[in-house]
């Protein structure tokens, strides 16, 4: 049997933050010395009042490119990685009218930024049929595959409870070898159960890469919470600055 330990499906992999290779290590030094450079970035420019400005911008591009590569790498965790961009094109708009076109601010005033608002919220909620879409394009071999364990991690939240999520692990034959693979994405809520069989979208030329659509089309109710309060404050900017 081929184990595929270090399986390359779509997803990023969540596994308590632990440094297991070399390529992890690295990303995380690069990924602390940027912070520290944003925030020496930061403090120089705050003390120059004509530059000041710019802390805003870049506050802002940080949060677009982050929200960008959250949404790149995990396909999975879309809430939050819409949530980020939304923040930084909102921190761009507002400077930059601020700065550059107070004029177009003033004659616009809160109707773009409730625009905005409700553009990602939209986005939020149309994604996972979005993502479900680009999979079916990108993997056209479908196998039949075996939840042969459920992986758990148990976490504490901001309020002292625990909060346990999970992933699973997939078992499937493909020209006549078989694959083991996990996958890279803890999840809370409804998940595959052990002997379950799921249909896997896998690439022809390197099984191991792989994703489970049943995954992504599967939303809890609180997904939606967060895509309603944005629609509603958008609708909300945008009637108000109508009257």
């Amino acid at each position: 049997m081929d184990n595929q330990e270090n399986n390359q499906n779509d997803f990023l992999a969540n596994n308590r933050g632990i440094v297991k290779t070399k390529k992890d290590l690295i990303a995380a030094l690069v990924g602390i010395a940027g912070f520290f450079c944003y925030v020496a970035i930061m403090v120089f420019l705050a003390g120059i009042p004509p530059l000041q400005w710019l802390t805003v911008v870049l506050t802002g591009v940080l949060f677009f490119m982050a929200g960008l590569w959250c949404l790149l790498s995990t396909k999975y965790h879309y809430n939050l990685s819409l949530f980020l961009m939304m923040g930084g094109v909102l921190l761009l708009y507002m400077i930059i009218t601020d700065k550059f076109f107070p004029a177009v601010r003033e004659s616009l005033g809160d109707k773009a930024t409730g625009g905005i608002l409700i553009l990602f919220a939209i986005i939020m909620v149309i994604f996972p049929f979005m993502a479900v879409k680009h999979y079916q394009n990108k993997y056209q071999t479908v196998v039949n595959a075996e939840v042969i364990h459920v992986e758990h991690k148990v976490s504490r939240t901001s309020k002292g409870h625990h909060a346990i999520t999970y992933r699973p692990v997939y078992q499937f034959t493909y020209s006549g070898k078989e694959y083991q693979v996990t996958d890279k994405v803890y999840s809370s809520g409804k998940h595959p159960s052990t002997g379950e069989e799921r249909e896997l979208l896998i690439d022809a030329n390197k099984p191991e890469c792989f994703v489970d659509i049943e995954r992504i089309k599967e939303r809890s109710i609180s997904s939606y919470v967060a895509p309603v309060l944005i629609l509603a404050l958008g609708i909300y900017l945008v009637v108000a600055s109508s009257i």
